[in-house]
């Protein structure tokens, strides 16, 4: 095959781990349409030669097929202009445009900044989320309410106590299964002499005072153990 630039012949050799076949006049390098993929994925600014890249023909045609080749930006926004065929889907790549490609992966500090920032915000998201989801779990709430009422039952026997742990527990599983809800009522009040709800309260905050409420008997039980 012959240089479509200067029309010298291009000479077979390993980049990568590919077989390329590159033109030692003026150093551009064509691709099979697997071998692109395969070369920019290990390629980094370290690993090519920095050369300057050399000006872009409006019209070239294919070394394999001798068609004409049309211009591809790289990843669709870099910038960077690739010649493809549309007959074989091989690739002309230009002197330099190698590096340019592993600087473009790479990214600018400021993008690499704001990458990392990004990630800091998806990775604190995450962990609200979690949290959130054990503030509002029924599962776990149910868990810890069973186990109360299993312990009455079995370990003291009392039925006037376990249909008391039943009526404590209304209020501290409602908050957790229902906090959106239950944050919403306002005109209420939670008792004879007790203050009325005059403003909304944030669900979050509603499921955690019925956590408190939930563990209640779990800390009493260790202070007077």
């Amino acid at each position: 095959m012959q240089c479509p630039r200067c029309h010298e012949s291009l000479a077979s050799e390993t980049l990568l781990g590919q077989t390329v076949n590159r033109c030692l006049a003026c150093d551009g390098v064509w691709l099979d349409h697997t071998e692109l993929g395969a070369i920019v994925r290990l390629n980094t600014v370290s690993t090519m030669p920095k050369t300057s890249v050399v000006a872009q023909l409006d019209e070239m045609n294919c070394p394999k097929c001798n068609t004409s080749m049309t211009s591809i930006n790289f990843s669709h926004d870099s910038g960077i202009f690739l010649k493809k065929c549309g007959a074989c889907e091989g690739v002309w790549v230009d002197s330099g445009q190698f590096e340019l490609i592993a600087q473009y992966r790479a990214g600018t500090p400021s993008i690499q900044r704001l990458g990392a920032a990004c990630a800091d915000v998806v990775r604190t998201s995450n962990k609200l989320q979690f949290a959130q989801g054990l503030l509002r779990s029924r599962l776990l709430s149910g868990f810890v309410a069973v186990g109360y009422l299993s312990f009455v039952l079995v370990a003291i026997g009392s039925l006037h106590l376990f249909l008391s742990m039943i009526l404590f527990l209304l209020l501290p599983m409602t908050c957790i299964w229902f906090p959106d809800a239950t944050g919403n009522l306002k005109g209420v009040s939670l008792g004879l002499g007790r203050p009325i709800i005059s403003e909304t309260t944030p669900g979050d905050v509603v499921a955690l005072c019925g956590w408190l409420l939930l563990v209640l008997p779990l800390v009493a039980l260790w202070i007077i153990r």
